[in-house]
């Protein structure tokens, strides 16, 4: 008896020695989302929060991309554009870098072998696509808050290109995945796999792809509009149609480009196909209005769970792999109702939902996450058995604990975007407004003072976090 108790406390000492040799303090074993929560919970709450000491260890190690723009989103929700552009640039600086780098390389070594031993969490984050196009989007809004009209032209012609690049860098990586498995003669199409994440299909139904969002789309439509550029505006609001076509307010601005730029057989098409819309409401020259748009960003994106999956190892016996998973129920996006003295001026309507965004993006990469999981499961079956030889129980024992404690699903996302994102478009009388903002999640009606210019463009931003409300307004 006594031998046994020695032999277990052996064990659990060898154990605590990997683990803690294992960097166990750093983000590979502390589930991302309660390093970010304190951001969620000020701006939910309006509490403070020092942004010059927040998250600079984190802003410096190998997940800087997604420490930066969490903190540049936290930035720019919270009024501070130049903290917000200054992360922003951080971020897509080392995206930068890490693509111009060579497909293969020591650091992406280490950073698999990593993977393999430890867990997913050890592999550098690089970003999702939609995160990667968000980046360009706010950062295209940070410079429309300054009215640095090409800052933002450069930054929605980045975000429109990024739509494209991370749609094929994606096929490659898949690719890649796919042979991988077929080299190592893996079968990382698990049927236990696949029932776990057939509960996320009917949002993840809801977009085409994750690469391409009609807000990103639509912010660049307007954006072009601004610089007098109506023909790529008309493309982008077409791109946007495509992807998001209930949208009345989106339904007016291409009827009305179409009708400007005399697109006559396209503008036939569209009037069949949308008969409700009034094309003319944005003919305005010299009529003493301008324009109100309103962008609101409701919430925050969903945060991935851990599940644990059993999977046969050989002689190890069966292993428990770690996956991340969506696992809230959806609630409806509600509109924004927006009154100036009493009386309502509109509603937003969706243009986009982040949530199924990101519950795609993780679909996507299912057989990609699947096969890495299972060459892991696959080396930690080996190194037991291996351990057991040189070591005997006590070996196998320190193993399994390893093994235990080190595996961990990849909950890393950007946390702070919103959930889900609605617009409203309307003209309105030259002239002062004091706007009554009103949404039933909210702690009472925000108020935004705007000022709507003859012939004139104005931006009003809107973003709920929690009961909270915060608001910017740009005039043009």
């Amino acid at each position: 008896m006594c031998k046994v108790v020695t032999i277990c406390k052996q064990a659990v000492t060898l154990a605590l020695f990997l683990i803690l040799s294992g960097c166990a303090a750093s983000s590979t074993f502390t589930p991302y989302p309660r390093q970010i929560q304190p951001l969620i919970d000020s701006l939910s709450n309006r509490s403070t929060i020092d942004l010059s000491q927040c998250l600079l260890n984190e802003c410096k190690n190998k997940d800087l991309i997604l420490y930066n723009m969490e903190r540049g989103r936290y930035a720019q929700v919270s009024g501070n554009s130049n903290v917000s552009m200054a992360d922003f640039t951080a971020s897509m600086d080392k995206i930068r870098e890490n693509d111009n780098k060579a497909l293969f390389s020591a650091s992406d070594f280490g950073a698999n072998v990593a993977a393999t031993a430890v867990n997913d969490n050890a592999i550098p984050y690089e970003g999702e696509g939609y995160e990667r196009v968000l980046l360009h989007h706010y950062q295209a809004l940070n410079y429309l808050k300054k009215k640095d009209l090409d800052g933002a032209g450069v930054e929605v012609r980045r975000a429109n290109a990024e739509q494209n690049d991370s749609l094929n860098r994606f096929e490659k990586e898949l690719e890649r995945a796919q042979e991988e498995a077929r080299n190592k003669r893996i079968n990382s199409n698990s049927s236990n796999i696949d029932t776990r994440y057939a509960q996320m299909d009917e949002i993840a139904g809801k977009v085409k792809n994750s690469f391409q969002n009609a807000y990103t789309f639509y912010v660049s439509g307007f954006i072009y509009e601004l610089i007098r550029q109506p023909n790529d505006a008309y493309i982008d609001y077409k791109k946007a149609l495509e992807i998001y076509p209930e949208n009345r307010y989106l339904q007016k601005d291409v009827l009305r480009l179409a009708a400007t730029l005399d697109m006559r057989e396209e503008l036939d098409e569209l009037r069949h196909r949308f008969p409700q819309v009034d094309t003319g409401l944005h003919d305005k020259e010299g009529t003493g209005v301008g324009e109100l748009l309103v962008l609101f960003e409701d919430g925050f994106v969903p945060q991935k769970h851990e599940i644990k999956i059993p999977l046969p190892a050989g002689r190890a016996g069966i292993i428990a792999i770690a996956f991340p998973i969506y696992q809230e129920r959806w609630s409806p996006q509600v509109p924004l109702r927006i009154l100036s003295n009493g009386a309502l001026i509109g509603s937003t309507e969706p243009i986009c939902d982040v949530r199924a965004l990101a519950v795609k993006a993780l679909k996507e990469k299912v057989p990609v996450i699947a096969t890495r999981q299972i060459i892991r499961a696959i080396a930690k079956g080996v190194t037991a058995v291996e351990a057991k030889k040189q070591m005997g129980d006590l070996g196998q024992f320190a193993t399994i604990i390893w093994n235990l404690v080190s595996e961990s699903a990849d909950l890393r996302s950007w946390l702070t975007l919103p959930a889900d994102v609605q617009i409203l478009r309307t003209t309105l009388p030259a002239g002062s407004y004091s706007l009554s903002l009103q949404h039933p999640m909210a702690a009472g009606a925000a108020h935004a003072d705007v000022e709507i210019q003859a012939n004139g463009k104005t931006v009003l931003h809107v973003v709920r976090a929690g009961r909270q409300m915060y608001n910017t307004v740009t005039t043009f």
